[in-house]
C-alpha cells in the first residue's frame, strides 16, 4: 500500500498547540468579549427603544388631531384614528394598550397630555408631549435610574438629562425612578 500524504516532523516534536498558546488565545477571546458585550447590550436596548418611537408618534399625532377636531381629548385610544399594534390589547382603561412583548403605550389626558411608550424589558420609555400641553411637542427619553445600559441609550439618542419632570407611571411599570432626558 502506498502512502499518499505523510507529514514529516523533526524528531521528538508533537503536532499540536502548547498549553500556553491555548491560554493566550482564550485570554484574547475573553478580552474581546468583555469589550464587545456591553456595546452589544446597548445596541439591543437601543433597537428595542427605537421600536417604541413610531407607534408613540402615531398615537401622539392622532391625539393632537382629535384635540383639534373636537376641542378636547379624553385619553380614549379607541376614539383615535389609529390602530393599536398587533399583539397589543386595551386593559381596564381605554387609555392603556399592553403588548405581549412587555411594551405599554399610555395616552394621558387631563393635566399631563402626553403619550408614553415603555419597554419593560430594557427599562426605557419614550414620551411625546401633545401640542396643547405644557411642553408642546417635547420628546423625552426615560431610563431607569439604576440601569446603566438604559441611561447609555438615552445619551446615545442625543438626550440631555433634565430635572423637574416626574413620571410616576414609569415608576409603577418599570420598577423604579426614571432619569429624564430631553431629546432634540
Amino acid at each position: 500500500m502506498t502512502k499518499i500524504y505523510q507529514k514529516t516532523l523533526p524528531a521528538g516534536k508533537n503536532a499540536g498547540f502548547t498549553l500556553i498558546e491555548l491560554l493566550v488565545v482564550v485570554l484574547i477571546i475573553g478580552i474581546l468579549a468583555a469589550v464587545a458585550l456591553p456595546q452589544y447590550q446597548v445596541a439591543v436596548a437601543k433597537s428595542r427603544f427605537s421600536a417604541l418611537i413610531p407607534t408613540t408618534k402615531a398615537l401622539a399625532d392622532a391625539a393632537d388631531v382629535s384635540f383639534l377636531a373636537n376641542g378636547s381629548f379624553d385619553g380614549d385610544i379607541t376614539k383615535l384614528d389609529v390602530d393599536i399594534p398587533a399583539g397589543c390589547s386595551l386593559g381596564g382603561t381605554l387609555s392603556v394598550a399592553t403588548c405581549a412583548n412587555g411594551v405599554i403605550f399610555d395616552v394621558f389626558d387631563g393635566g399631563t397630555q402626553n403619550v408614553t411608550g415603555i419597554n419593560k424589558q430594557v427599562k426605557l420609555g419614550y414620551v411625546i408631549w401633545l401640542e396643547n400641553s405644557a411642553h408642546p411637542g417635547a420628546r423625552r427619553c426615560l431610563a431607569l435610574s439604576t440601569n446603566k445600559v438604559a441611561n447609555q441609550v438615552c445619551k446615545s439618542m442625543g438626550g440631555t438629562q433634565i430635572t423637574g419632570e416626574t413620571y410616576n407611571y414609569f415608576t409603577g411599570v418599570a420598577g423604579g425612578t426614571p432619569t429624564v432626558y430631553a431629546l432634540k
